[in-house]
């Protein structure tokens, strides 16, 4: 079906809906189960000033609001690119009321300052002063992408339900960095500095690591290490920090094999360790075609030191993406495939970050696979020294597809385990949902 053909098929359920008066909410049916498991729809996106096409999963806040992105939509004057819809995006917050949510439009991107596709791309991030930090993919003065921040009116209550100020923190040339990762968020250390990867840039274009400190009412942007498409990786995928105190990431491509797709390579996990001369990299892991998969997503690192990522494809199962996970053994590392799919993971934007609840259980998202290839939700819990894989939820597969299709971002889960999440498509109006399913 295609993407117009969907859109008109969901326009015509949900008229159909509204005159009946129906609410969504989903039942998933299990067997066993002690309780039932439901999706409920929070917002569904119009295009206009709420946004449209979410590309980056959910954050929360210490009490309990939700906070998102948006890639399109929003000031129409801004133009997008063929087949989308127009506006440079929007951030959002939500604010829990009762049994439901109210949604509120935190800032608008303006076209005429940034006029460029995919700006609000980024995950968000919660600072260590309470307020959201992120990343434009494109826009700034040079196109490259740029660091900010947002902050309540300081005449405001501190809510999700007001307008925000915004702050350009730092613009990226091309030479220090372009188009930062919008696969996941900002980092932070102790002293308030901030880190990220840029897909883009250095003296190769094959990306950056790079360091905000503040600097008198500004910041200034440092490089730590750059990449040089080589047997160190390029295309630069979020970066997290270890309890050891050095940086841990993925890069999409290079490896220095030639597997893969185009050539470029199935991708690196590395590791960036500071020195009084500065950041020294070292590449863990080279991933192979048929063997590991190719092409990972942000990795997320367990209080333990282990890493975990998924791939988009090429793995040992009909050329399918993987779940990985690397475990520091022995003053080395040792890298295992804990579950392969069938089809690849993503087919653009992707993959994201696996979470890890308390419990350590993973849970990630597919944008493609399921009953209808809309993507899907789904756990892997440890057991018996391995893995044990459900899934648990099938996206699109709701009459309309109100549901959404498409989900984006790491999933997001509060203190009762609840998820929440967004999808980029499908729901009431065709440009994606934020959704929260109750195990």
């Amino acid at each position: 079906m295609s993407r117009s053909d969907r859109f008109n098929s969901q326009m015509s359920w949900r008229a159909t809906m509204t005159a009946l008066g129906i609410v969504f909410v989903l039942t998933v049916v299990a067997a066993p189960a002690a309780k039932a498991q439901t999706l409920a729809v929070l917002h569904a996106f119009t295009s206009h000033n709420d946004g449209a096409e979410p590309g980056a999963g959910m954050t929360m806040d210490r009490a309990g609001n939700l906070y998102g992105s948006t890639m399109f939509g929003g000031d129409w004057s801004c133009t997008a690119g063929e087949g989308e819809p127009p506006g440079c995006g929007v951030l959002f917050g939500m604010r829990k009321a009762g049994s439901g949510w109210l949604f509120n439009t935190i800032y608008i991107f303006p076209g005429n300052l940034w006029g460029y596709v995919f700006v609000a791309s980024g995950g968000l991030s919660i600072g260590p002063n309470g307020s959201l930090y992120g990343i434009t993919n494109g826009g700034g003065d040079f196109d490259d992408g740029t660091v900010f921040n947002a902050v309540p009116s300081p005449t405001a209550p501190r809510t999700a339900l007001v307008s925000w100020n915004y702050n350009t923190l730092s613009q990226f040339t091309g030479n220090d960095g372009a188009a930062p990762t919008r696969l996941d968020s900002l980092q932070f250390d102790s002293s308030g500095n901030i880190y990220g990867a840029a897909t883009y840039g250095g003296p190769a274009n094959d990306g950056v690591v790079y360091e905000l400190t503040p600097s008198g009412s500004g910041w200034t942007e440092s490089d730590l290490y750059s990449f040089t498409g080589g047997s160190d990786g390029s295309h630069l995928r979020g970066i997290t920090f270890g309890e050891d105190g050095n940086i841990y990431g993925v890069a999409a491509y290079g490896g220095g094999n030639q597997e893969c797709g185009y050539g470029y390579g199935c991708g690196t996990i590395y590791e960036l360790t500071p020195s009084q001369s500065g950041w020294t990299e070292t590449t863990l892991h080279a991933f192979q075609q048929g063997i590991d998969g190719g092409w990972p997503g942000p990795l997320t690192r367990d209080h333990e030191g282990n890493l975990y990522g998924i791939t988009q494809a090429y793995g040992p199962n009909n050329n399918g993406g993987t779940v990985w996970e690397m475990s520091p053994t022995n003053g080395g590392w040792t890298f295992s495939v804990i579950h392969a799919f069938p089809t690849q993971t993503v087919e653009d934007y992707g993959p994201y970050p696996l979470t890890m609840d308390a419990a350590g259980n993973l849970y990630g998202i597919s944008g493609l696979g399921g009953q209808k290839n809309d993507g899907f939700l789904f756990r892997l819990t440890p057991s018996n020294g391995g893995w044990t894989y459900t899934e648990l939820y099938d996206f699109g597969t709701a009459v309309g597809q109100l549901d959404g299709c498409w989900p984006e971002g790491a999933p997001l889960l509060d203190a009762e385990g609840n998820i929440y999440g967004v999808t980029r498509f499908c729901g009431d109006y065709g440009y994606g949902t934020v959704l929260e399913f109750t195990p």
